[in-house]
């Protein structure tokens, strides 16, 4: 059932229902055939998935993690429904009769609650900043709604970002990267006790996807820290959320080892900053920084890192502030061939390289983020 044709006929039917309750009348033969279409679709899905997932990251819809990335007149005008309802994310859950999806739609398509005041038992919506309970609208399911990450269906969005500017795409999906770190930076305004979250996190779904939205939250919150202007965040966001790109040019087979790697597969690993800056050089970007952060952000503060190159220049603080988050990030994580580790065991393992591998002031800024998320969250 995770077709994902199906999973996206089943947007495009709730979008026509809205459209057509919102025109018709609810006895006309349309409304009624959209709405018992729509009623199987999300039946058979709820059967199968036990809860559908919905949610809007920039200006597409992502389904059950899938990215939904043509869009038509009628799925824009639901999008902009939905965030002017502040709705970007919606769970359907098994069980949902076709009474309720009815009275979901007419709440969708007229702004109005139900006159008897009943609560929805089978839906929640809310924004997508948050990790764990939704923030529902007034009279709205408050319910815990499952989540995998900082971004719902970000990852799966972030893949297709990657493999089409890896491999000669620029333009749309570039625009969609950025629109990433939009939702970054406002998670990051909006929900106090996001990063303390986030810093915590020790399971990834796909480690190379995911590690890149942490990398880029981490940095976006270490800049912020800095006092860098708005303006600047977005540019520094897209640098760290493009930092391992030349990863698409290494084998799967690596990346996805379960065990340890050797020094020929180590060898190959390390080709991925060189490999990522080539990439991205031959893309408009609008900046040269991440470009700058891809190529160093393995070189670290003594320069003992890779790849090895004659380089006289200073390193870019972006680029070192990145390489901070990459670390901590890596450590952190449950890989295959061992556990993530606790923090203050990952942090005490960082501050032996405290001033050779790290920025010493850059570090220090790093930790006065995390502790500073940790008191904000009373820990």
């Amino acid at each position: 059932m995770k077709e994902k044709t199906f999973l996206f006929e089943a947007v495009m039917d709730l979008a026509q229902a809205i459209q057509s309750v919102a025109i018709y009348p609810e006895s006309h033969p349309r409304v009624q055939a959209l709405l018992s279409r729509l009623s199987d679709r999300i039946e058979r899905a709820t059967a199968a998935l036990g809860t559908l997932h919905v949610g809007i990251i920039g200006d597409h819809f992502v389904v059950d993690q899938f990215p939904f990335l043509e869009m038509n007149p009628s799925l824009v005008k639901l999008l902009r429904d939905l965030r002017d309802k502040g709705m970007e994310k919606i769970s359907f859950r098994e069980g949902l009769t076709p009474g309720e999806l009815k009275r979901f739609v007419y709440f969708i398509a007229t702004g109005r609650e139900d006159a008897a005041g009943r609560k929805w038992e089978c839906i929640s919506y809310g924004v997508i900043q948050t990790i764990g309970k939704a923030e529902a609208l007034p009279d709205g399911s408050g319910d815990m709604l499952p989540r995998s990450h900082l971004l719902f269906g970000a990852a799966d969005v972030l893949k297709t970002i990657l493999s089409a500017l890896a491999w000669g795409g620029g333009g749309k999906p570039l625009s969609e990267g950025r629109d990433i770190v939009q939702s970054i930076m406002r998670g990051l305004r909006e929900d106090a006790f996001l990063i303390h979250r986030l810093l915590r996190l020790t399971s990834h779904d796909d480690y190379t996807l995911t590690h890149c939205l942490n990398v880029c939250a981490i940095v976006v919150a270490e800049a912020t820290g800095m006092g860098v202007p708005e303006e600047r965040l977005q540019e520094i966001g897209l640098a760290a959320l493009l930092h391992d790109i030349g990863k698409e040019k290494v084998p799967a087979g690596i990346l996805q080892k379960p065990g340890k790697i050797d020094a020929e597969e180590f060898a190959r690993m390390a080709e991925h900053p060189a490999l990522g800056a080539n990439i991205l050089r031959k893309i408009d970007l609008g900046s040269d920084l991440p470009v700058i952060v891809c190529f160093e952000h393995h070189f670290r503060y003594d320069r003992s890192g890779y790849p090895r190159v004659s380089y006289g220049g200073a390193l870019h603080p972006v680029s070192m502030m990145t390489q901070i988050a990459d670390v901590y990030d890596a450590l952190r994580t449950n890989r295959p061939y061992r556990k993530g580790m606790e923090m203050d065991t990952a942090l005490s393992i960082m501050e032996k390289g405290r001033g050779t591998e790290f920025d010493p002031a850059l570090y220090d800024n790093f930790l006065n983020i995390l502790f500073a998320a940790q008191a904000d969250a009373g820990t």
